[in-house]
């Protein structure tokens, strides 16, 4: 297999893919059911059985130089333990690494590089199955979500990044014979123009979500001709290593060093994210997870001159003003708080109501109670459906997360909905629990302005919409959001809250009352990430998430 043979392979893909980031409309290149009809008859049983038959054993696939040290420390949420290790190299050992073989990834024409990408996407696809298991027994969430959030939407996000690298890069001509007239002659001088990568990318991945918050800075460090290092959180690696084991064997296939890709897992003892990120060749940093350790890595990144971008969290919220049907509205809502636990980066956590009431189209003013136990309802109907429920909440992934129940419990507020274990069929050992869901007023701003990561909400009453709206936009300005939702059914206020939510740096969803919830965010089309607010200061994926990667240097030569 050639490189001139993939580039021919998936031009019609890449050329769709980019015409989908141009129009925005719906595009999906992997379908995100996990069907047997769509993937094979075997594939469910076949990528369970590669998935049991990891466990236990030394990762297989990656076809980077090791050291003989390994690490390994991943549990599944469901109670077990997966006793997978992974080669432990040091920092210098992977820079150097990287450095060598970024001589000759740089130095290929960028269609070249987005297919090579695009074929070890489509390769990696036949193993959606087995990275659906790993994530649903790495970060907890249940196997549809897993599949999902992993396989096709994940790789619709790493196909969406490459498709807008390889489009900036072609924005322009890579050469011309420029001809200025100086009336009886001219002058001409051959102009080329060379992309410039940065220099090597290290992208840092989370516990919850490692590969669709991992891939979108991977290929776009990748296809903007850098070489990547994948630091994975010590809890989640097995889902990305497998990603980074078909990329590693299409490069080697086409003849280019596999440590253009690398993982560098580490532990909880050793972590190793700020000395890849210190290191002076390193000249790129991505990163997903918590505020407090973002906001250092941030710092050390800003101050050595490096290009950083950042998803770290912040507190989501819906304002409930009035609705055509608030049972459809509030059985969204229920769904919303109730996937996976709560533990997306994009789930709401403050549900703010007028203390007038919610406002129906039949004319009926709901109470803030009526709203409280109609949405305590409809979580308690999503969670005693026993085909449905369990597979939604899923485990959670962090001891401390369940933790935080007890600590929230401790406030003192009142209880609209209490938590309680969720029993997963098949794993007694679940760590597993439904929403709790606690009542205040805008007063305890101290309470719930602060991130509550994990199934904690809190419904807070306040004194009007304006009142509400105020509220929201301080949130957003001071704490960072990554989603905010609005019910209202008077214009005025919807384009009152559009316009003053967008100013404060957050996106805006209304009236979502049917099959597609705010915790989404689909590929090709939603911006996933302000990139302007304390949530982060990136965006999956605008152009700035690939062009920041590198630079246009200009070469002329007297004609």
């Amino acid at each position: 297999m050639s490189i001139a043979e993939l580039v021919e392979r998936h031009h019609t893909t890449l050329e769709d893919a980019i015409a989908a980031n141009r129009t925005r409309t719906f595009h999906a290149h992997w379908p995100e059911a996990p069907s047997g009809k769509i993937y094979g008859e075997n594939a469910n049983a076949d990528g369970e059985a590669a998935f049991r038959g990891q466990l236990n054993n030394p990762f297989r696939g990656l076809l980077q130089g090791a050291s003989n040290a390994t690490v390994g420390e991943e549990a599944s949420p469901y109670g077990f333990a997966l006793g997978i290790t992974y080669p432990s190299d040091n920092v210098d050992m992977l820079v150097n690494r990287a450095s060598a073989a970024q001589t000759a990834w740089r130095s290929l024409a960028p269609d070249e590089r987005a297919s090579i990408l695009t074929e070890a996407l489509e390769r990696a696809s036949k193993r959606f199955f087995e990275i659906g298991y790993a994530t649903q027994h790495t970060t907890g969430q249940g196997f549809v979500m897993a599949f999902q959030a992993s396989g096709p939407h994940a790789f619709d996000r790493a196909l969406e990044a490459v498709a807008l690298g390889l489009d900036a890069q072609e924005s322009f001509t890579s050469n011309v014979l420029w001809a200025k007239p100086m009336g009886k002659f001219e002058v001409s001088i051959e102009k080329s123009y060379r992309i410039a990568p940065k220099g090597i990318n290290v992208v840092i991945g989370c516990s919850t979500f490692p590969v669709w918050n991992t891939v979108p800075g991977m290929f776009a460090g990748l296809v903007t001709g850098n070489a990547v290092i994948v630091k994975p959180h010590p809890g989640s690696v097995y889902p990305i290593a497998i990603v980074i084991a078909e990329l590693q064997q299409t490069l080697s296939d086409v003849g280019l060093d596999v440590h253009v890709c690398q993982l560098a897992a580490d532990s909880v003892a050793e972590p190793r994210a700020l000395d890849l990120i210190q290191h002076p060749a390193v000249r790129i940093v991505d990163y997903t997870g918590g505020p407090a350790f973002g906001a250092v890595v941030e710092q050390k990144a800003h101050e050595a001159g490096k290009t950083v971008f950042t998803e770290k969290a912040g507190v989501n919220c819906i304002i409930i003003d009035s609705v055509q049907d608030a049972t459809k509205a509030l059985d969204n809502v229920a769904f919303a708080l109730s996937l996976y636990a709560g533990q997306m980066c994009t789930a709401p956590q403050n549900i703010f109501v007028p203390r007038s009431g919610v406002r129906t189209a039949d004319g009926r003013t709901l109470s803030v109670d009526e709203i409280a136990g109609l949405l305590r309802d409809r979580i308690d109907a999503l969670v005693g459906n026993e085909k449905a429920g369990p597979g939604t909440i899923g485990a959670i992934q962090n001891p401390a997360t369940a933790a935080r129940l007890d600590e929230a419990l401790a406030l003192g507020l009142d209880v609209a909905r209490a938590s309680a274990p969720i029993t997963q069929p098949g794993f007694d050992n679940a760590r597993s629990f439904s929403p709790l869901v606690l009542r205040t007023d805008a007063s305890r701003r101290d309470i719930f302005e602060r991130e509550w990561f994990g199934p904690i909400s809190f419904i807070v009453e306040t004194d009007s919409f304006d009142h509400a709206l105020t509220l929201v936009t301080d949130s957003v300005r001071q704490h960072g959001a990554l989603t905010t939702l609005v019910y209202t059914t008077d214009p005025a206020k919807a384009d009152l809250a559009e316009d003053a939510i967008i100013t404060a740096g957050a996106p805006v969803a209304f009236n979502f009352d049917s099959f597609v919830w705010v915790n989404q965010s689909a590929a090709f089309s939603d911006f996933h990430g302000a990139g302007n607010n304390p949530a982060g200061n990136a965006s999956f994926a605008d152009l700035t998430f690939v062009t920041a990667r590198y630079n246009v240097l200009g070469v002329r030569k007297q004609a």
